[in-house]
C-alpha cells in the first residue's frame, strides 16, 4: 500500500525510569494484584519462572544459557558500536557474576540505555535504484498460541517463546526452511528465551538444545547458528530489539562486523516470552 515506510524507535530511558525495576506506583491492579503480593515485581523474575520451568521440563542445562550471553559479547568486541565495546566476557566472569533472579546472570539480562535505530521499506524494484545492496523481506508473521496472554502466568503452555504458531507461518510464507537460515538475530530480553526461540524455530531440538547451544557453534563466522552478530540486546545496546533487525541488513549486505560469509537467509525473531511475539525473515537477490 506504501511506496516508503520508515519504523524507528527511541529511547531516553532516564527520563521515565527504568525498565528493569518494580512500578513504583500507589494501588495495582489487574494481574499484578496477584503477582506483587508476593514479590514478583519485575520482568526478570516473571520470565525466570519459565524458564525454571524449560529446565525442569526438558533437561536444559545453564550452560545453554551462558553459551547465549557469551556469544553476544564476544561479537560486541568487533562492534565500535557496541556498549560492551572492549569490555569482553569470560565464563569465568559470568559463572562469578551475581544473580538477579535465579537461573538468570546478571550477564543473562538485556542492557538499558539511550539511543535511537531505524529501518527505511520501500518497493523491491526501488530499493535496486539505492546506494546500498537491497535486503528483501520474505516473510513477516505476529501472533501468539492459544492463551498465551493469559493473565497472572496462567498460560497453559509456560515454557515456550510463544513462537510455536508464529515460526511454521513465517517459514511457509518465505518458503524456506529452519535449516536454510544462515545467521539468526534473536531477541534477548533474558537469555531464557533465546533458548525457547532457537527450539521452536526449528534451529535445535529440546533433545539437541544443550550440544547445540555451545559457543562454539553461536559465533561467526562459522559456526552452526551464529547469533546476535552485533552483540545483541546484550551487549551491542537496547533499543527494543530494533537493532537486530539492522544486524540482519547488515548480514545480508556484507556488512557486519562479525560477518557470517554468503549469508542469503537472516532470522530475525522478536519478543520471546510476551505476546504477541513477532518474526522477520530477510533476504539475498539470490534467494529470491
Amino acid at each position: 500500500m506504501s511506496d516508503c515506510a520508515v519504523a524507528f524507535r527511541g529511547l531516553a530511558q532516564g527520563q521515565f525510569g527504568r525498565f528493569g525495576q518494580g512500578a513504583r506506583i500507589p494501588t495495582i491492579s489487574g494481574a499484578a494484584a496477584y503477582h506483587a503480593p508476593y514479590g514478583l515485581m519485575s520482568a526478570a523474575q516473571m520470565f525466570a519462572i519459565r524458564a525454571r520451568r524449560l529446565f525442569h521440563e526438558r533437561g536444559i542445562r545453564q550452560e545453554a544459557l551462558r553459551a547465549v550471553a557469551l556469544a553476544s559479547y564476544h561479537h560486541a568486541q568487533s562492534n565500535p558500536r557496541a556498549v560492551m565495546y572492549g569490555r569482553p566476557l569470560t565464563a569465568e566472569d559470568y559463572e562469578a557474576s551475581r544473580w538477579i533472579v535465579e537461573p538468570f546472570h546478571l550477564f543473562d539480562c538485556c542492557q538499558e540505555n539511550d539511543g535511537a535505530a531505524a529501518v527505511l521499506i520501500v518497493p523491491a524494484e526501488r530499493a535496486k535504484d539505492f546506494k546500498q545492496t537491497p535486503a528483501y523481506l520474505l516473510a513477516a508473521a505476529q501472533g501468539s498460541p492459544y492463551r498465551a496472554g493469559a493473565t497472572a502466568m496462567n498460560p497453559p503452555d509456560f515454557a515456550t517463546a510463544n513462537f510455536k504458531t508464529v515460526a511454521p507461518r513465517l517459514y511457509a510464507m518465505a518458503k524456506v526452511s529452519p535449516a536454510e537460515v544462515d545467521v539468526a538475530q534473536v531477541y534477548e530480553n533474558f537469555t531464557g528465551g533465546v533458548v525457547m526461540s532457537f527450539i521452536e524455530h526449528g534451529l535445535c531440538t529440546y533433545e539437541t538444545a544443550n550440544e547445540v547451544l555451545q559457543l562454539e557453534n553461536l559465533i561467526a563466522p562459522h559456526g552452526k547458528v551464529p547469533l546476535n552478530t552485533s552483540g545483541g540486546n546484550l551487549a551491542e545496546c537496547y533499543m527494543h530489539g530494533l537493532e537486530l533487525q539492522l544486524e540482519a541488513v547488515r548480514q545480508i549486505r556484507g556488512a557486519s562486523t562479525s560477518q557470517v560469509p554468503d549469508v542469503n537467509i537472516s532470522l530475525v525473531a522478536s519478543g520471546p516470552m510476551v505476546s504477541p511475539c513477532s518474526d522477520m525473515i530477510l533476504g539475498s537477490e539470490a534467494a529470491l
